[in-house]
């Protein structure tokens, strides 16, 4: 590649759209832009990071034996894989096997802007994992992921392969001073979630006596803090009724959920669990159509809506919940005793001070980003024979890891004041060859240093602008190759070139022919 003629200029300065210092560089590099949507464009350089970044990782799957696969649906990646799996695998002898697909893949985000680390459709590198026994499948996934995490070492990406580490089933989440997401963070095990989508522990079994449901008149109380209020009791005693219109595989579906009164619902949540891919609040004539009367809702004697009760109403406590009539309420409503729910799931708000589902310890706010999701073994619908003629249920496990944020990540950990310093493994180019001077044979000489350095193996940049060297060792550092290499007429004139690793004080003068084995030298001893 040429800097002269590369589609995408260094600046001087980022625009103010680029409101963080990795993407201000990643602009500045000519590696990023936006779109008048506001979606980010990965220009020649940005894409060469991230088609070595897919290098390295897919070349880790393959050496593990996973097979690759070709997807071009968004789907959920493991509803896919057991779709798939269901038509090809019937015997025991096919198993254990892993596949793997380079994806576009839909994720919740908190914003579109110009940057890589909120991205609404990111590119995925999904894995899955599927076995008859469940511990080989948990040692396939354990395995891959300590595979995954030292090539992301490999690429600089330490800190994305620590948050890679958990295998019980979570979204990988990476602490970084942009990150759009707030999270729910457990300071004792470790565990991080979105807030939206932390999980709550189920309640204990309620072991006290319930007295039948009974009618109580509640003039004026049509919120759950005036129903408390006039009854006199927590509003940890109500169940609170909130209706939605659904859009699930492109049909409309009146959801009801049930909540404490104490908690809101999680809308990422409940999204998450009735399949859906918008949830709207349903309108008075669609409550009033199921038998539901608005302010005094309740689950009891409903028809024709898809009710999810969360996992916090359905441990048989009683509970004050609507009675569908206006001005009245039902005490002591009893799960599973007065109504029953199409399903049950946890789809409550999770809230700062929440014990962790894992270890018991109040969970703290924390801020991050999202990169990717860790699926813990489960047991699918479909029956496999094992080796004696037995049916079992087919195991899989998946892991999706979200390729451009990663990109926002590697610049964030690795620059200094005058640009990108990229990891050697995933630089867009590996020598950023500078010319000074503009005579023939030096763009000649240039040119052929070029051709044997790329037919070495080494990735070239040359820069034969007509520009200043001050210029060009500026954009050298703001692009961030590991080794500049400078050819100019006095260095050509005793066949040598100057050479500085990146991050060194000072260039180093060689001679032309040793220039390759300095190069592999300073690879091999880790510069």
């Amino acid at each position: 590649m040429r800097l002269a003629t590369i589609f995408g200029r260094t600046l001087r300065q980022a625009p103010t759209e680029a409101d963080n210092p990795a993407t201000q560089l990643l602009w500045r590099a000519g590696m990023l832009r936006s779109l008048d949507t506001g979606e980010p464009a990965l220009l020649p350089l940005g894409n060469a990071v991230l088609q070595h970044l897919i290098t390295h990782l897919t070349n880790t799957l393959r050496r593990n034996g996973s097979q690759e696969i070709y997807l071009p649906t968004m789907a959920s990646w493991l509803d896919v894989i057991t779709t798939l799996a269901r038509r090809e695998i019937d015997s025991y002898r096919q198993l254990p096997l892993s596949v793997w697909s380079l994806r576009r893949r839909r994720r919740a985000t908190v914003r579109q802007r110009s940057g890589l680390l909120d991205l609404p459709i990111v590119t995925s590198l999904s894995w899955a994992g599927l076995a008859l026994d469940v511990a080989q499948v948990q040692t396939n996934l354990a395995a891959i992921i300590e595979q995954l995490r030292t090539t992301l070492h490999e690429c600089g990406l330490t800190v994305v392969a620590d948050a890679l580490k958990t295998e019980r089933g979570a979204t990988i989440i990476v602490d970084t001073k942009a990150g759009p997401l707030t999270t729910l963070d457990c300071p004792v095990c470790g565990g991080r979630a979105p807030i939206d989508l932390a999980p709550l522990a189920p309640l204990p079994p309620y072991s006290g006596l319930a007295p039948a449901m009974s009618l109580v008149e509640t003039p004026n109380a049509n919120t759950i803090a005036a129903l408390a209020a006039f009854l006199g009791i927590t509003t940890s005693a109500t169940a609170k009724a909130l209706f939605f219109s659904a859009r699930c595989a492109g049909e409309q579906r009146l959801i009801f959920a049930v909540v404490r009164g104490d908690r809101e619902a999680s809308l990422s949540k409940l999204a998450a669990v009735v399949g859906a891919d918008e949830l709207l609040p349903a309108d008075e004539a669609q409550i009033r159509a199921c038998g539901a009367v608005p302010g005094y809702a309740s689950p009891v004697g409903l028809h024709n809506v898809f009710v999810v009760a969360d996992q916090t109403v359905t441990n048989g406590a009683p509970l004050v919940a609507g009675a569908n009539r206006p001005g009245y309420h039902l005490r002591d409503v009893v799960y599973g005793r007065d109504w029953q729910a199409t399903l049950v799931a946890d789809i409550a708000q999770a809230m700062v001070g929440d014990p962790c589902p894992f270890c018991g310890t109040a969970r703290v706010q924390g801020n991050g980003a999202a990169v990717g999701v860790v699926t813990p073994l489960q047991a699918t619908t479909i029956l496999v024979q094992d080796a004696d003629g037995h049916n079992r249920p087919l195991v899989i496990a998946g892991i999706e890891l979200d390729l451009e944020p990663l990109l926002h990540i590697a610049v964030e950990r690795n620059h200094d004041e005058r640009g990108i310093v990229w990891p050697v493994a995933i630089a867009p180019v590996a020598v950023h060859l500078v010319t000074i001077g503009r005579s023939d044979a030096l763009i000649t000489a240039a040119q052929t240093l070029a051709t044997e350095l790329q037919t070495a193996g080494w990735r070239v940049l040359i820069d034969d602008r007509d520009e200043r060297a001050g210029v060009k060792f500026n954009d050298a550092d703001l692009i961030g190759a590991p080794w500049r290499v400078v050819i100019s007429e006095k260095l050509l004139a005793t066949n040598q070139v100057e050479v500085r690793y990146r991050t060194a004080g000072q260039p180093t003068i060689v001679n032309r022919s040793e220039l390759k084995d300095v190069l592999a030298g300073a690879v091999a001893n880790g510069s």
